[in-house]
Parts: C-alpha cells; sequence; structure tokens
C-alpha cells in the first residue's frame, strides 16, 4: 500500500514517455519543421525514451517496486529538465515559438514527474 504513489509516478511518466517515444520516431521529420528541433535530436530522443518506459513500467509492475530504477528515473528526470533548460537559453537551434513551449512543458512535466518519484519513494521508505 506504501508503494501507491511511486507506483502512479512510474506508470504515468512510463506511459508518457511512451508516447513521446513514438511520437518523436514515427513524427521526428514533422517535428524538425514544426519544433526548430533536428530530426536526429527527436530519433534519439525517441530510442532513449522507449527504453526508459520500459523499465519505469518494469519497476512499477513488478511484486515489490524496483527501487534502483526508481531512483534512476529522479535523475534522469532532473538530468532531463536541466537539458531543457540549456535547449532554452543556448543558441544551438533555430527553435520556433512552438518549440520553446514544447521544451518548456517537457521540461515542466519531468520536474513533476521527478517530484511524484521523490515523494512515491519517500512514502515507501
Amino acid at each position: 500500500m506504501n508503494e501507491c504513489l511511486l507506483r502512479f509516478a512510474l506508470k504515468t511518466d512510463g506511459a508518457v514517455s511512451g508516447l513521446v517515444a513514438l511520437l518523436s520516431l514515427l513524427g521526428a521529420r514533422d517535428m524538425d519543421r514544426m519544433l526548430g528541433l533536428p530530426a536526429w535530436l527527436h530519433w534519439g530522443q525517441g530510442a532513449f525514451l522507449a527504453v526508459y518506459a520500459a523499465a519505469l513500467w518494469y519497476a512499477a509492475t513488478r511484486r515489490t517496486v524496483v527501487r534502483r530504477i526508481a531512483v534512476a528515473a529522479v535523475v534522469l528526470n532532473a538530468v532531463w529538465a536541466v537539458g531543457c533548460a540549456a535547449l532554452l537559453t543556448a543558441d544551438w537551434f533555430a527553435i520556433t515559438p512552438l518549440g520553446m513551449c514544447y521544451v518548456g512543458f517537457i521540461g515542466v512535466a519531468v520536474l513533476v514527474f521527478g517530484a511524484l518519484q521523490v515523494a512515491g519513494l519517500r512514502r515507501a521508505g
């Protein structure tokens, strides 16, 4: 019962990451044009997120949550948020206004997932 929040946070992060992976892998060229981020970045993101999503789902659906994966998710979400901030502030790509919204939204979302995962880890003990 103490792992409910952690399971929810991991499964939700995994489901959203899986959807973004699918979108990134199948729509990289269109996203390149709309967001101003190169297709290779979307393909890389999609490949990473597909593995990440599977790991989160695995961790959340075991009899006892796999804490190492949950802790790794917190760290990776923090790193992802820093990466989003770097994309928004650096002049690496010609990001469109829609791309800025996309990257900003992703940055906030991963911070929320990370915070939920931290709270879930604390509750689970």
